[in-house]
This record gives structure tokens, C-alpha cells and sequence, in this order.
């Protein structure tokens, strides 16, 4: 899970590893988290998302390739 302040300079990440939980805390200085959606939206990140994340990326103008999906190869 990961929270965010209003002014959105303060994140904080709860997450299982194996045992126990940890807690991830960071403060910026200056620059603000580029956190997507409204106040209630749910959003599903994978761990590289969260990387970008915490290193000041804006996930919502990342795009990756398109994904083909196929029902038969030749």
C-alpha cells in the first residue's frame, strides 16, 4: 500500500516481505510525487512502477508498447 500527503512531498509504502511488513517513509524537499487518479482512486502498481515512483517519474505519461494478443501462431 502506498499513501501520500496532501501537498504530496511525503510518501509512505507498507508492503509484506516474507515475514513481517515494512514500512517505507520517504520526505522530499522540494519536488512533489507524481501521484495519479483522485482522492479515492485505487490504483495497482508493479515494483518497477514504484521504483519510477520514488525517483520523481510521472507514471500516467509513461507508455509502454501496445499489447498484441493473439489467438493462433502460424
Amino acid at each position: 500500500y502506498a499513501f501520500t500527503n496532501r501537498r504530496r512531498d511525503k510518501i509512505k509504502l507498507l508492503y509484506w516481505e516474507e515475514n513481517g511488513f515494512v514500512l517505507y517513509y520517504k520526505s522530499l524537499a522540494e519536488e512533489k510525487f507524481h501521484w495519479q487518479g483522485g482522492e479515492e482512486a485505487l490504483v495497482s502498481l508493479t515494483g518497477q512502477q514504484i521504483n519510477w515512483l520514488l525517483d520523481g517519474y510521472n507514471l500516467s505519461a509513461m507508455k509502454g508498447h501496445k499489447k498484441l494478443h493473439y489467438e493462433a501462431t502460424f
